[in-house]
């Protein structure tokens, strides 16, 4: 019985040293481990470094644009009348001059006829009132007439060339009205859908009848930020944009393959928006830019401007703005 009794205490106390020993560890090991960590926060830490490189680059911007037509024009009637009849189909391409429209004729014909006849009796009457002017002129003469026949007569022939100057001043009004019964496409383009139909009563007042819109050349309107606009402005070699090429991207992603040119620039800058305004034109041959679409538009400079670089990875931006 002694013997197992000591035997028992010997595995409790081989247990205490096991668990002492397993706690001891535990601690040796933290505290390595803190010990560790404070000397590799001493050490500093390894980094890549570049020096700035001077390259020549080339001013770039890209922003939204909108297609927009260089002429577009609402076809309205200037005289009152029944629309009769339509001379082209819709969505067709239409020439300058190219009848569109006709509008009831028959009554400016006869408006026409009718000054016609008054200049003739205008002119009739004329010729009579100077022939009796001549014939008053001898007559005082001669004494036979007193000097107010001749003021009388003088003052007739005045008033009939008057009569007949306001009777062809009606004539040229009956014929120009007469000339708005044909409406006609005032540029080329490409006409839209009739939204007055024929047998409708036309006037000034009624609207347009349908829409003219040119394809080409075609602008592109679009907006640079003000700082970006003074990067360019401060180029000399582009201080009027003259030198600038500007490019499109399409709704597909394609690049348009015509190169524009800017032709106008805003004269403020926007308050709510900090934006400028631009213009661009561009050949259309291909009718690829049809008006009211938007496209990407990117303004590059030519020529390169010297400038200081770093790696992209480096830069990096917060809401002052870009920062290395």
């Amino acid at each position: 019985m002694g013997y197992l009794k000591n035997k028992k205490h010997r595995w409790i106390a081989f247990l205490l040293v096991l668990i002492l020993g397993s706690i001891g560890f535990r601690q040796a090991v933290s505290w390595y481990d803190g010990y560790m960590q404070q000397r590799a926060a001493k050490i500093p830490k390894s980094v890549q470094t570049m020096n700035p490189v001077m390259m020549d680059i080339y001013s770039e911007s890209e922003s939204a644009g909108r297609v927009e037509a260089k002429y577009s024009v609402d076809i309205v009637a200037r005289i009152n009348g029944w629309l009769q009849k339509s001379y082209f189909e819709e969505g067709a391409k239409v020439k300058k001059g190219q009848t569109l429209f006709l509008i009831e004729p028959d009554q400016y014909q006869n408006l026409v006829n009718t000054a016609a006849a008054n200049v003739r009796q205008a002119q009739a009457s004329l010729i009579n009132a100077e022939k009796e002017l001549i014939r008053a002129n001898e007559l005082v003469k001669n004494d036979y007439v007193s000097k107010s026949y001749y003021d009388q007569a003088l003052a007739t022939r005045d008033t009939s060339k008057a009569a007949l100057d306001a009777a062809k001043a009606q004539l040229a009004d009956a014929k120009l009205n007469l000339s708005y019964t044909k409406i006609v496409s005032p540029v080329d383009g490409k006409i839209g859908k009739i939204i007055i139909t024929q047998g409708n009563l036309v006037n000034t007042q009624t609207g347009p009848i349908a829409r003219v819109v040119s394809t080409s050349p075609m602008y592109v309107l679009f907006n640079l930020k003000s700082s970006e606009f003074l990067k360019f402005k401060k180029n000399e070699s582009a201080a009027d944009f003259s030198n600038m090429e500007v490019t499109l991207k399409l709704a597909d992603g394609t690049i348009y393959k015509e190169v524009g040119k800017i032709e106008y620039i805003g004269n403020e800058v926007d308050k709510t928006t900090g934006t400028i305004d631009l213009r661009a034109t561009f050949e259309n041959k291909d009718e690829l830019l049809v008006p009211g679409d938007f496209v990407s538009v990117v303004v590059k400079s030519k020529e390169p401007i010297p400038t200081l670089t770093v790696p992209q990875s480096a830069a990096l931006n917060d809401a002052q703005g870009y920062y290395v």
